[in-house]
Order: C-alpha cells, then structure tokens, then sequence
C-alpha cells in the first residue's frame, strides 16, 4: 500500500510538472525603459524587405513585456517605441530574457539579462560605436582641412586605420561566436576581396573583366539562402536585391539563369523558397524595363504553373496563369498575333497583310491626351522617314464611336496609316490579345511580324528604328 501511494504521488508531481510547464510562455521579453513615457511598444520582425507586427506589450509595473505560447521564429526584431524610434534585439533560441535601456541612448545604455546572444550583441554594437564616433570626427577634420594636402593624407590614413578596426573587430566578432545568428548576419553582410593581381590575357594585358567577374562570383560568399533566420534580418532581402539591380547585367536570358540560381539554394527552406520565388517574381512583373517579361515568363512556367509555389490561392493561380499566358505569346522575339480589323470604310484590314520592312501597331484613344501628344509626335517623324525606312503602321482606335474615330484621324491628319476601329475585329478581343492596359501602347515589328520592341514611347521607337537601320546598313 506504501508502495501504492509512493506511486501516486510520484505520477501527481510529474501531472502537476508538466501542466505548469505546459502553461510557461514559449516566449517571455521584458523591456525596461529609464526616462519612458510610452503606454505601449510594438515588437517587429524583419520579413525580407518589410516589417511585421508580432506583438504589443503595454506597460506594467514600470516595464512592457513580450509573450505568447508559441516559439518566435528566430531573427532579428524591433523593438518599437510610440514615437517609431526603436531598438534591435536577437531571437534565437533564447527566448526568455529582459531588456533594460534608455529610449534616448538604447545601444550604449543597454543592459541584458538572459541571453547570451543580445549580450555579444550590444557588446559588439557598443564597439563599433566607439569607431563610428571616431570616424564621423576624421570625416569632419578632413573636410575642414580641405585643400591641404598634407593634412588630408595624415587623416585619409587614419580614417583607413580606423576601418580596419571595424573590419577586424568584425572578424574577432565571427570567429568567436560561430554559429551564432549575428555572426552569420556579419558573414553575409561581408563584401567580396578583390585579389591585387589581375591575371593576363593572352596578349600580356592585364584582363580587365576579372575584378568584375571575381565580385560578382564571390558576391554570396557565405550567404546561407536556405536559413530562414537571415530571412527575418535587414540583410538577406538588401543583399539579393543589391546583386539583382546592381550586379548582374540586365538581360533576360542572364537574369532567368541567375535568378533561379538563388531559388533553388534557397529551396531547402519553404519560407526562404516562398520569399525568393515571390520578390523575382514580383520584381520582373512590375519592371518598366522592356525585356523583363521574359523572365516573369520563365519563373512563372517553372514555378507556378507546375504547382511548385504551393502558398498561393486558386484564384490568385488562376490570376497569375493568364498573366503569364497572355505575356508569353508578346515577348519580344515572337510573332505578334495577327489582327483582322474594319477600316472607316467598314473594308476588312489584316495587319499580316502589310508589307514593309518595319511596321508599328499604335493602340490610342481619342480622348487620351497623352495620345494626342504620341500620334502627332510619330506623324511628324512618319512623314519625313516613312518612306526612307520602309515603315507603315498599324492605327488602332479604341473608341466604339466612327464619328469620334473618323473627326480625330481628320484632325491629326493620319490619312496614310492603316486605320482601323478596335471593336470590330474578326480575331480575339485585341485589348487581351496585345495586353492593352493602357493608352497609348505601341509595338513595333520587323518585316516578318516578329516583336522587335513594345511599351516604348513613340520617340524611343524611331530612335530604335534608326538605330537597326544604320546597323544594317553599315553590314552591307
């Protein structure tokens, strides 16, 4: 019977264990500000290149605390005060820690109980301080001693001193957290070194694209894309920004291939695939560079359109499937499709039926100003090159009035175009056969009907006319 109850009341504590275990915060931050009047602060995390709300605390007792029963994925946050001035703090697998600082100095005032990682942190940060001070000062000797030579090399010298701290204080910072969130965040965040030596081309010249193709193949040198933590710092979405706009040249057949490149590393994580998959989409959909629909194309057909980008919404899916449908058959490079459209005679028009070395579809309205402005600006240049470059084009009017169309082709004098009313058409709706968001739009065609260029302004279009003229002409 002893036995018995010894039993009992061993299973009643280990009950009792568990249920207040059960019941302790995933995660539990107290914030404590000197010298604060805030009722409330927000706790922010970083999620690629915008923030997100996670929390309120509001106070209590002279302090704000952070909790929630489930654990916060790990990452660098905001602490955010009433007047949106803030402070960073780590959130890896210490999860249970307090704060204290004061909301005017919070770097250099900055107390931590609990976490080893803030502790390294703030000491780090409370370092590099210490250098930026000594910095701003020598950038401020130098300016004034502008025109002096001697006295700017002396500081130009101590400035580079002076980075060269930061730069091993860095290093001592890596080496000896390793594995750490923020020595990863320092890993990343560093730039590539350029070797002093450039190898020779064959003729003994130094070759001149190595320094180029070196920083642009070290640029990701350890970036872990596959860490969701990075995710959530400022740097992993600045760093691959930076190497897509800065870095790699704007071409769609390079920007398909190195864009996939940073899916598929990032692919072993499902928020950092979802994230990089997301921002090049994205980024390509909405560029005004010409080209770049290719690439929206190419992702999408290998990342949406196969099911890969398993997040999204069916009616998103079903959004972005004609999007990428409705594109693929107007990039550049493809036969544009045909239209079958009535003139003001009511006579049948094919834009296939054109014979000409270069021809221009122009999609306008006649109450468009803009319009107004492109028409009369290609007119001029129609009327003294036209004949000079082998050009006619293609005049699509939107409006569903012939009096308005016919008052309008009068008034900007356009007799000689082929002008035709866009409603009635014998093919498919033009505005979704040619995407025609907006007014004016305008493609050009070389003399097999392939798209040469699209969306440009009229002006851009005879220059690009001009331009493959002369390059065709000095071939000769």
């Amino acid at each position: 019977m002893q036995i018995i109850k010894q039993l009992l009341a061993v299973i009643l504590f280990i009950t009792l264990s568990l249920g207040l275990y059960a019941q302790k915060d995933a995660y539990n931050i107290n914030v404590k500000l000197n010298n604060s009047t805030d009722t409330s602060l927000l706790l922010v995390s970083y999620y690629g290149n915008t923030n997100m709300k996670v929390d309120t605390a509001y106070l209590h007792k002279n302090s704000y605390t952070f909790s929630g029963k489930d654990t916060l994925n790990g990452g660098i946050y905001l602490v955010v005060f009433q007047n949106k001035q803030y402070f960073e703090i780590i959130v890896d697998e210490d999860q249970h820690f307090s704060v204290e600082t004061d909301p005017n100095d919070p770097i250099n005032k900055m107390q931590v109980k609990g976490s080893d990682d803030n502790t390294d942190f703030y000491n780090y940060l409370k370092e590099i301080n210490v250098y930026g001070r000594k910095s701003r000062k020598l950038s401020e000797e130098y300016k004034a001693a502008e025109g002096n030579t001697e006295k700017t090399n002396e500081i130009r010298e101590k400035i580079t001193v002076v980075n060269n701290d930061v730069k091993n204080e860095k290093l001592k910072f890596i080496k000896e957290h390793e594995g750490s969130l923020f020595s990863k965040v320092l890993l990343a965040s560093q730039e590539p070194e350029i070797p002093t030596e450039l190898p020779l081309n064959e003729d003994g010249t130094p070759d001149s694209t190595f320094i180029y193709r070196y920083y642009k193949e070290h640029f990701f040198d350890n970036f872990d894309f596959a860490d969701e933590r990075l995710l959530r710092t400022p740097i992993y979405a600045s760093k691959i920004e930076r190497y897509f706009k800065k870095v790699i040249v704007q071409r769609p057949d390079t920007l398909i291939k190195e864009t996939i490149a940073i899916i598929e590393k990032a692919k072993p994580n499902k928020e950092t695939y979802k994230y990089t998959i997301w921002y090049f989409t994205y980024q390509v959909e909405t560029s005004k560079i010409m080209g770049m629909d290719a690439v929206f194309v190419a992702l999408g057909k290998k990342y949406y359109l196969t099911g890969e980008a398993y997040w999204v919404s069916e009616g998103t899916m079903k959004r972005m499937t004609k999007r990428i449908n409705t594109l693929d058959r107007l990039l550049v490079g493809k036969p544009a499709p045909n239209l079958i459209m009535q003139d003001t005679n009511m006579q049948l028009k094919s834009l296939y039926d054109i014979k000409a070395n270069y021809t221009l579809i122009i999609f306008w309205d006649p109450d468009c100003g803009h319009c107004k402005h492109e028409v009369n600006s290609l007119k001029r240049w129609y009327d003294e090159n036209a004949d000079k470059y082998g050009l006619q084009i293609f005049s699509v009017c939107s409006d569903t009035s012939v009096v308005k169309w016919k008052k309008k082709i009068h008034e900007y004098k356009i007799y000689d175009w082929v002008n035709v009313d866009g409603p009635r058409s014998l093919t498919e709706n033009y505005h979704d056969l040619y995407d025609i968001i907006s007014t004016p739009t305008i493609y050009l065609l070389d003399d097999k009907k392939k798209i040469i260029t699209k969306r440009l302004s009229a002006a851009q279009n005879t220059s690009y006319i001009k331009r493959l003229y002369d390059t065709k002409e000095a071939k000769k």
